[in-house]
């Protein structure tokens, strides 16, 4: 595992932000396997607000953006692609940092 690989190599580690909530909850059970307390020895962040994020202990703080936003954006860019559009490279969406227990001060 990774995150026990990583928090290993480096026990100052203080927090981690992870690419989405399954490799989260992933870093979660692996401060539990190392005696770590989650949030206060290690603060874990991740991404997506999947269901799971609400129900792990301790609740995991995330990045959340909407899905329906996300897809109506692929829906037009794909359209337009159809059309001969000029191509649009890139969409940026700002994502809501959705606060929990796996953050201090919570």
């Amino acid at each position: 595992d990774e995150a026990i690989d990583i928090l290993k190599r480096d026990p100052t580690i203080n927090g981690l932000v992870c690419y989405n909530d399954l490799v989260a909850v992933g870093a979660l059970q692996a401060c539990a396997e190392l005696g770590r307390d989650v949030p206060g020895d290690v603060a874990i962040v991740g991404f997506d607000d999947i269901v799971l994020s609400r129900v792990v202990c301790p609740p995991l703080s995330t990045l959340s953006i909407s899905k329906v936003q996300m897809g109506a954006a692929a829906a037009r860019m794909l359209l337009e692609r159809m059309q001969g559009h000029e191509e649009q490279d890139e969409i940026v969406m700002k994502p809501n940092l959705v606060l929990r227990g796996s953050t201090p001060g919570l």
